[in-house]
Order: C-alpha cells, then sequence, then structure tokens
C-alpha cells in the first residue's frame, strides 16, 4: 500500500437487512466477506438511521436532517399540508450538497449501482447530484429479475431504471439486482483511465421484498429456519453474547404480540413462514457474495488497501405483507402472481418475510422498519480498511447515519462549510475519532441529542434515555413513551411516570428539534388519494397544496396516512 495515494470510498447499503442477520452480528446467515470487513475493521452497536429507506438514503447522502434535505415525509404518505412544502419535496432538494457533488469538486470519480429512491424525474436522478457513472433503480422496490414488475399500480411511475441519466427500457435477460449492480459498479471502476481516487455507492436493493434468489441459491438454506423463531433468536442471542454485542444477562425479547407465534400456526403455515426465511437469507448470501466479487476485484488493481469501506442497512427488518403497498390486496396477488411454495423465490412470486421473522431479524432489538424503536431505526454499521486503525472493536456510543459524509471528508481531507453556500448545516459528526487505535475522544458528549421523525413516528435518543412517540397500529398515538436503554434495551417499561424531569427534558429537546428542522404536522388528510398516484409522482409546485403553512414543533396525535411506498 502506498501510504501517500488518496484515499477512495466505498459506501455499500442493504435494503431492510435486520440487525441480527449477518455474521459479525450474529446471525446465521453465511457472509464472509462482511466478516472479513469487521474483522479490519470497526463494528459498530448503537448505530441508527431512519426507519423507513428513503430517508435514511437522504441523510446519508447529504449528511443534513431528512426534513432539511426534502425527505421531510416518506412518499407516498405525504398530507395534503405537507406535499410540496420546503423540507417535504419528496426528493433531494436544492439546499444541501451530496457526497458525490463534494467530492467530484474535489476530484474524484463518483459511481454508483443501486437504488436511489430520491427522485426520478429530470435534475432528480443521481447522474444530476454529483455521479459521474451510474447505474440505478430509482423507485423503493420492484421485481429483483429483469421483468421490472413494480410493488404495485401505485409505486409505477417511480419503478425504473436509469442509467447515466438516461431510463433504462429492457433489462438483461439474467438480470438479478445485486448481481448487475455489482457488474456495473466493477465496469465502472475498472474503465477509470487515470489514478484520481474514486468514491463508489453501492446500493443494493436486496434483501426488499419481493423475496427473489436465481435458481442456483433457491436450496441454499433448505431446512435451517423448520424450527421457528424462537429457536433462530435464541442461537443469535447466545452468539452476539460471544461476540460482546450485548450483556449476558439480556434475555431473549418476546416481540410486539402483533404477530402469530410458531405454534399457533398451523403446518402449512410453518413450512410457508419457513420457506420465505430460507429465501430472504440466500438473497443476503447471495450479495455477499457479490461483495467478495467486487473486493477480489480491488485487490487485483491494489485499490483495497486505498479504500475505506462504510457497510449498513438503510433500516430494520421489513415486517410488511405484500398486501400493504396500495392497492394490492390478497385477491389481486393471487391473481396476478404464482405464490404457491414451490414457486417461492421465482420471477412471477411475490413473497416477504412477514412479522414473526422480521422480529427475529432484529434480535435483540423491538419492533422493526417503519416504527421509532430500536428495530427500526438501530442497524449494523462496519467501517473497513487499512487506513482504519482499529480492529475487532465494538462501540456503545449512539452514532447517526449523517456521521458517514463528514467523516469521509474528514479522511479526504475536505473543508465543507455548509453555510458558506447557503446550505443547511450538517446534522452528523465525523467518526474518524472512533476510528483510531489510541483515542479516548468522543463524537458526541453526554448533552447531546438525536431525534427522529417520519411519517409522524418520533424518537429522542439522549444519553441512556430515549422518548417515543408511535402512532397506531404500533403505538396509541396519544402519548410520549420514556425508556432507560442502558437497563432497558428491548424497551419494554415505560418510566415517563418515574422520572417526570427527565421526560419533560427530552420533550423540550423534541420541540428544539422540530422547530429547528421545520417540521410540519400531519392534518391527516393523505396527499395520494386527493392527487391520485400519476399526480402525485410528478412533485411539481403546481400541485402544492397546503399554503401559508405555518410549521410548527407540537407533538402530532393523529397517525400517519398509508400507503408508504418503500
Amino acid at each position: 500500500m502506498n501510504s501517500q495515494r488518496q484515499l477512495n470510498f466505498l459506501l455499500i447499503v442493504v435494503d431492510d437487512m435486520g440487525y441480527s442477520d449477518c455474521q459479525p452480528f450474529g446471525g446465521e446467515i453465511r457472509t464472509p466477506h462482511i466478516q472479513e470487513l469487521a474483522d479490519h475493521g470497526v463494528r459498530f452497536r448503537n448505530f441508527h438511521t431512519s426507519s423507513l429507506c428513503a430517508p435514511t438514503r437522504a441523510m446519508l447522502l447529504s449528511g443534513c436532517d431528512n426534513h432539511d434535505a426534502g425527505l421531510g415525509n416518506m412518499p407516498t404518505a405525504h398530507a395534503t399540508n405537507q406535499y410540496m412544502q420546503p423540507g417535504y419535496e419528496g426528493f433531494l432538494n436544492s439546499d444541501i450538497q451530496t457526497i458525490p457533488e463534494i467530492l467530484k469538486e474535489a476530484g474524484y470519480h463518483t459511481y454508483m449501482a443501486g437504488k436511489w429512491h430520491l427522485g426520478e424525474q429530470k435534475g432528480r436522478r443521481p447522474h444530476s447530484r454529483g455521479f459521474e457513472r451510474t447505474f440505478s433503480f430509482l423507485g423503493g422496490g420492484a421485481s429483483h429479475f429483469n421483468d421490472q414488475r413494480p410493488l404495485s399500480p401505485f409505486e409505477q411511475p417511480h419503478t425504473k431504471y436509469s442509467e447515466d441519466g438516461k431510463t433504462v427500457k429492457n433489462l438483461p435477460a439474467d438480470f438479478y439486482s445485486s448481481n448487475y449492480y455489482t457488474d456495473k459498479m466493477i465496469q465502472y471502476v475498472s474503465e477509470q483511465e487515470d489514478d484520481n481516487p474514486f468514491f463508489g455507492y453501492l446500493a443494493f436493493t436486496a434483501p426488499h421484498d419481493p423475496l427473489h434468489v436465481p435458481d442456483e441459491w433457491l436450496t441454499k438454506y433448505e431446512g435451517v429456519y423448520d424450527g421457528g423463531y424462537d429457536m433462530i433468536q435464541e442461537k443469535r442471542l447466545q452468539q452476539m453474547k460471544k461476540l460482546g454485542l450485548i450483556p449476558d444477562e439480556l434475555t431473549r425479547n418476546q416481540g410486539s404480540g402483533l404477530f402469530q407465534k410458531w405454534e399457533e400456526l398451523t403446518v402449512e403455515e410453518r413450512r410457508e413462514a419457513a420457506r420465505k426465511m430460507e429465501i430472504y437469507a440466500a438473497m443476503i448470501e447471495n450479495l455477499d457474495w457479490n461483495l467478495g466479487r467486487l473486493f477480489a476485484h480491488l485487490k487485483e488493481r491494489n485499490q483495497f488497501d486505498d479504500t475505506i469501506i462504510f457497510f449498513l442497512s438503510d433500516n430494520g427488518a421489513n415486517p410488511k405483507d405484500p398486501t400493504f403497498y396500495t392497492p394490492n390486496t390478497k385477491e389481486s396477488l393471487a391473481k396476478e402472481y404464482d405464490n404457491r411454495l414451490e414457486n417461492y423465490g421465482k420471477i412471477n412470486s411475490f413473497i416477504s418475510i412477514g412479522g414473526g421473522w422480521a422480529e427475529t431479524a432484529n434480535t435483540p432489538l423491538s419492533y422493526f422498519k417503519v416504527t421509532t424503536y430500536e428495530g427500526g431505526t438501530q442497524t449494523p454499521l462496519i467501517v473497513s480498511g487499512h487506513r482504519v486503525h482499529r480492529r475487532g472493536v465494538v462501540t456503545d456510543e449512539t452514532l447517526h447515519v449523517t456521521d458517514i459524509l463528514p467523516t469521509i471528508l474528514d479522511y479526504a481531507n475536505i473543508s465543507y462549510t455548509p453555510a458558506e453556500k447557503g446550505l443547511k448545516p450538517l446534522y452528523g459528526t465525523s467518526l474518524k475519532p472512533y476510528l483510531q487505535e489510541e483515542t479516548k475522544q468522543h463524537v458526541r458528549n453526554a448533552f447531546d441529542v438525536l431525534c427522529f421523525e417520519i411519517t409522524e413516528c418520533k424518537a429522542v435518543l439522549k444519553g441512556d434515555w430515549k422518548l417515543i412517540f408511535m402512532p397506531p397500529p404500533y403505538g396509541k398515538g396519544d402519548e410520549w413513551h420514556l425508556y432507560n436503554l442502558k437497563e432497558d434495551l428491548k424497551e419494554e417499561n415505560n418510566v415517563a411516570s418515574q422520572f417526570p424531569e427527565k421526560f419533560k427534558e427530552l420533550k423540550a429537546d423534541w420541540e428544539a428539534y422540530a422547530l429547528s428542522v421545520g417540521y410540519i404536522e400531519s392534518n391527516g388528510e393523505s396527499a395520494l388519494q386527493k392527487l391520485g398516484f400519476e399526480e402525485f409522482f410528478r412533485f411539481g409546485p403546481r400541485n402544492r397544496m397546503g399554503k401559508n403553512v405555518k410549521k410548527k414543533g407540537a407533538g402530532s396525535k393523529k397517525a400517519a396516512p398509508t400507503g408508504l411506498g418503500d
């Protein structure tokens, strides 16, 4: 390795993978290349994202809060009083700069392959936001094969692929998302003719539903999940204790109670559930196999040692059934897909793991994607590379997805002051101090606070304390809960009445945050239903619906509109 050579950066994001799925975080799913990253870098526990994918990606690429970056709500969950308001544009707005925009100005090549979900129209695609070469899926989810089938008719407007800014009409016959994205990243790196450093953003759509794998991967996990949720949870729990990820005294999470227990399922339902998890696991092993191909290529080009690699999931595991995507129904799905057990995972099937496995995938955390419980927002983060001096370290400091942009700029020795450009302030802070061999420095101190909000799901993290507000169906929508995560990682004991001053303190932190980022409380009226899905996805200024909206920081008691397209 040439120590004088400028660093490359590779940012790898997987879609809806649970906290404990991969090997470095206690999972039984075979991920040797992700394990290699962990062995040569730092595993971060207590790293947080948004509970939904598009706001996470907005924060990841901008270093700013999602409300500042344009994803104040999740398309298509905008209320009529939020739609197209500042911070609620539904795409990356002009108030921020992206990682590739900043690095490109500094002489970096910038490549992207994978999921974008931050704007489909002209001027909003990744090629317009700093990426030199791109092959991107513009929507939230779709078939992983070449049929480009959307999650539902309402998802069709942004269910498109784009290469270098132009829509791709037809995909290769052998297209499979994870394989093809990796092929493209390898191609872009290979075609680079100079010695300038590169930034690569590889954003897999796996293991987002629908659960699909190539035929040769269909039987990789046959029989592994026949024992059910509790068996896998217990195995993961014990492995996580061996790895030092969780306290030895932590017991198995009993779950939200929203889903049937394994013993309550019929024999046929168990077979179906186990088979779904087999496909999901194979998707994760397949993306790991693809990472192995990319790493081998970088090593052949003598670029691996000069690359810092970030690996994370965009949110917790997904509990959603295919009927979640409006206007799908059980009847329409039965008519349009072949969801017989023997066809699971193939091109014309549409299955997801369901709530029981989602809770298992997030062991030992509570709940899952779409909620601001820890199972929705705490995901694995690994930072790896020869220039990362620490090895095999697990930290419990509270970290955030917006920390990644300033970390990259720190390692690249790039000075960036958003205020000088009239842009929104960075929400994150560099993780570089954590990645040095000997340091006592903390990225955040005990007085720092992290706040979250998307679709009226809210949370405040401050030291060991967490304040959370959840609308139905995951909460009553009429009260905030207070937890001490050091004593109650599973968020089981609401201590709001026992610590009224702490409750008041964190509630004030929420109010200050909401005001600072321009949070708009939902009026409960769906913009999607009022406009229709084709008009909704135009995201045009003429479609602004909430004129003269006063931004406020009050906690909401209303449920969010349904139909989140992610």
